[in-house]
């Protein structure tokens, strides 16, 4: 697999794995506190990927006579993580995790899917990247499939105005983070640069949920096994390979094309909804799947093509490509 069908592969597997998160994150939360669960999840993962990332060279050994030396991790490395750490984990996943307590599960994927927006924002006024039109229009085809998802949510007005404006802040923090990523100096490794990031979130929310009293009260028995469960997935499925494929995007294509799962996740959430749970599925709801579906093919067209214009000149990404 290579070049356009293994981003395409990639894509489908973080749209399936990204759609069933908030339903996982909704059960895990329901009887741990939500940034100790986050904090929790992202120290394991963390530790996980960078663990394989620092043995791999010994496995290879028996596989090669070659030698294999870990690149340097220095103080700018770290630096950029911690900077990741606070906008991706803390910003984007621990104000996520903690404003969907308030939430139900579809309407923080709903409201979680306008990162693409503020990504093609922020990039126009940070970095004054200008967009095509086929971008722009994936863009308002996506937003406008949005709105067609959100607006029976919204006519009940029943929505937390806490829960939302949480979403709307891990949602702009998530697109910083994603900008900020194409900057950043981190180990051209995806299992060390990835490991590196999550264990600095872990720390940073398992800090806060402590210095805010989360644990107090809390006993190992009054947690139940659907929560155990569902935090079990968030760190193997979720994070562990949601994350590694999104920061593999992320290098390799562009922020835009990357945060795609923001739209498809509600549809995924829509049909594992209507699969699991039987839940209706109106004509409104097909369009706003059709049109969801048809700005981000809009979206991944754009980007490819720039990419390839760009691939030459930007050696640290395609050193990635491998991972």
């Amino acid at each position: 697999m290579q070049g356009r069908s293994k981003i395409w592969i990639v894509l489908l597997i973080l749209w399936l794995i990204n759609g069933s998160s908030f339903l996982a994150i909704k059960i895990s939360i329901d009887t741990i506190p939500p940034l100790l669960s986050a904090g929790i999840r992202f120290m394991i993962a963390g530790s996980a990927l960078y663990s394989i990332y620092l043995v791999q060279p010994l496995l290879k050994r028996h596989q090669s006579q070659k030698q294999e030396v870990h690149e340097h991790i220095g103080k700018t490395q770290w630096r950029d993580a911690i900077i990741l750490a606070a906008l991706l984990m803390v910003g984007g996943q621990g104000i996520l995790t903690w404003g969907a307590q308030y939430l139900p599960s579809g309407i923080t994927g709903l409201l979680n899917s306008t990162v693409p927006l503020w990504v093609a924002i922020l990039a126009l006024v940070i970095f004054k990247r200008r967009l095509s039109k086929l971008t722009i229009l994936g863009l308002c085809a996506g937003f406008g499939g949005l709105m067609l998802l959100v607006a029976p949510s919204l006519s009940t007005g029943e929505l937390s105005l806490v829960g939302t404006t949480a979403l709307i802040i891990s949602s702009v923090m998530w697109a910083l983070g994603s900008l900020y990523s194409t900057k950043s100096k981190l180990p051209v490794s995806i299992l060390a640069s990835s490991g590196m990031i999550m264990i600095a979130g872990g720390l940073i929310l398992t800090a806060i949920s402590l210095s805010l009293g989360e644990y107090r009260g809390l006993e190992l028995s009054d947690i139940s096994w659907q929560s155990w469960i569902a935090l079990v997935y968030l760190i193997l499925i979720v994070t562990v390979v949601g994350f590694t494929d999104f920061y593999w995007l992320l290098r390799v294509t562009t922020p835009s094309l990357a945060n795609t799962f923001a739209y498809v996740s509600p549809v995924i959430a829509v049909i594992l909804g209507w699969l699991l749970l039987h839940e209706l599925i109106t004509s409104t709801t097909v369009i706003a799947m059709i049109v969801i579906l048809m700005g981000v093919a809009l979206m991944v067209t754009t980007p490819h093509k720039r990419r390839k214009s760009t691939q030459s000149m930007d050696t640290h990404t395609t050193g990635t490509t491998n991972h």
